[in-house]
């Protein structure tokens, strides 16, 4: 049977994060395992296609977006009831969302990462692409995809 010491969960405040949280603690709880939840702040870039550009947003805006995120993901470890072990948190900047985890996935030496998946298909995937699909990809362990379900997606 596999031991889960440490569990990577990459969290993004969507609903599908979230349960993705409730599923790492679950298995957290069965093997005493230690979490650690991270966001990764991406740098919002304006694009003017008609112009064939793109812009970089202030780099004041990037500080507040990281900021904000900083009190949000440790409000949400904070308010973990009953934990199953140690749970940190943390932000990254920068960077491909993907490739930071499997950083923090090698640094940590996680041994499983439970994340949430959007299920995108189509168009949407094409133009958003799937950081899921991406870190299956990069991951040095394993890893549980987990969505939520239709209607809780929606609210």
């Amino acid at each position: 049977m596999a031991d889960y010491r440490t569990i990577l969960v990459p969290y993004d405040f969507s609903e599908h994060s979230k349960k993705a949280l409730e599923t790492a603690l679950d298995l957290g709880r069965r093997f005493g395992s230690n979490l650690h939840l991270l966001h990764v702040v991406s740098p919002p870039i304006v694009a003017y296609p008609t112009m064939g550009t793109t812009a970089a947003l202030p780099a004041s805006l990037l500080i507040e977006l990281r900021e904000g995120a900083e009190r949000a993901l440790h409000e949400v470890a904070a308010a973990i009831e009953n934990p199953p072990g140690t749970v940190k948190s943390q932000i990254s900047t920068g960077g491909a969302t993907a490739e930071t985890i499997r950083e923090m996935a090698e640094q940590l030496g996680a041994d499983l990462i439970v994340m949430g998946t959007h299920g995108r298909t189509g168009v949407a995937r094409v133009f958003l692409g799937s950081v899921a699909e991406r870190t299956l990809r990069l991951a040095p362990c394993p890893i549980l995809m987990v969505s939520a379900a239709e209607d809780e997606a929606r609210s």
